[in-house]
């Protein structure tokens, strides 16, 4: 009977262990996942913010420094213009849908909706920037006609060149900013589906 005891008490502790290590290890994944969306919310109040302050460097240039006379001027600059503030749209809708997703409600559930919105920014990244980024390059260039009016002909040549560059340099950048956001939300799903594996 004493044995049976013994061996009972042991029995109760290797559980209770166990117990208080899976808590533990759920507590560092639900951390882990905390930490990683932060990371994302950080790029995207970062994105609305250089987006934001690019949107008011153009309205200020065309509003103060070159107010376009020209239609074609005017619809380039409004492409430029537009294709900004839909693109700030797209990332606050962005926020506003990454927080509608709940940690701590059913985990199945949560999974599903952490899968909706990867597609989302995945469309986002795949179709709604590269057409916003084509308009606005077209918008610049439709305002270049007018500007030859005003600057020297290499000049105008020097910008329409420093244009592609900077582009060039910004998607790179860019680039590397959403391959981390994509992988970022990855992880947060593979994490989200050890929580099922574990329960």
């Amino acid at each position: 009977m004493g044995n049976n005891f013994k061996e009972l008490q042991e029995h109760w502790q290797k559980n209770k262990s166990k117990l208080t290590s899976s808590t533990q290890d759920l507590n560092e994944v639900y951390d882990t996942i905390a930490s990683k969306e932060r990371s994302n919310f950080f790029f995207y109040y970062g994105t609305i913010a250089t987006l934001t302050c690019t949107l008011l460097a153009l309205a200020l240039f065309f509003y103060f420094v070159a107010p376009v006379r020209e239609i074609m001027s005017r619809i380039g600059a409004g492409l430029m213009l537009i294709g900004l503030l839909v693109r700030i749209g797209f990332e606050i809708k962005s926020i506003y849908k990454a927080k509608q997703i709940k940690n701590i409600d059913d985990t199945l559930k949560t999974i599903s909706n952490t899968e909706d919105f990867h597609n989302f920014r995945k469309k986002i990244h795949q179709i709604v920037a590269p057409t916003i980024l084509f308009l606005y390059t077209i918008g610049f260039y439709m305002i270049t006609p007018e500007f030859s009016n005003y600057i020297s002909f290499w000049n105008l040549v020097l910008i329409d060149i420093s244009y592609l560059v900077i582009g060039i340099v910004l998607f790179i950048i860019i680039r590397k900013g959403v391959l981390k956001e994509m992988k970022i939300l990855q992880e947060i799903i593979s994490l989200k589906n050890d929580i099922i594996q574990e329960q």
